[in-house]
């Protein structure tokens, strides 16, 4: 009799990752955020950008990654917004999100993920994300985020990949 196979086994592929130079794989905190596979952070003068690496598992029936993984990443860049905003310790749920899909991510490809922090109010704050393939935008991401309450596994993830711990 077949043993049952593990969510990880499910969705592993066996790819290797290969983020670029800097970049340092930022360790899941959730269940759902270890189905994705590694997105990594970096830094990036006073902020952070991310990334990830197109993988078996991203790609779609059309043979380009999901718009829902290349949405899901977009959200996830949240965390470079807290780096952003002088945020690290507090967890920001998404309120809105909206996106803007230029061009398909294939196979391989190397997904990153520049943010720029556009208003920070009192507990909402606006952002942009541009998500590239080789310099070239795939999406545009807007988000709309409410600073909450306190998130020390965020804190510990953003920490580790500015240097600070």
């Amino acid at each position: 009799m077949a043993r049952d196979m593990t969510p990880h086994e499910l969705i592993s592929d066996g790819a290797h990752d290969g983020a670029p130079e800097g970049f340092i794989p930022m360790p899941p905190i959730g269940h759902f955020e270890s189905l994705l596979g590694t997105l990594y952070g970096k830094r990036n003068g006073d902020g952070m950008r991310m990334g990830f690496r197109v993988a078996q598992r991203h790609i779609n029936a059309h043979g380009t990654c999901h718009g829902g993984m290349l949405a899901t990443f977009a959200d996830m860049c949240a965390y470079s917004m807290r780096v952003a905003a002088d945020l690290r310790e507090t967890s920001v749920p998404t309120a809105s999100l909206s996106l803007e899909y230029l061009r398909p991510a294939v196979l391989g490809d190397w997904v990153e993920a520049e943010c720029e922090l556009m208003r920070k109010g009192r507990t909402l704050i606006v952002w942009r994300a541009t998500l590239t393939v080789k310099d070239k935008p795939v999406v545009i991401a807007t988000s709309t985020n409410v600073a909450t309450t306190h998130d020390a596994g965020g804190a510990q993830n953003l920490n580790r990949v500015m240097g600070d711990i």
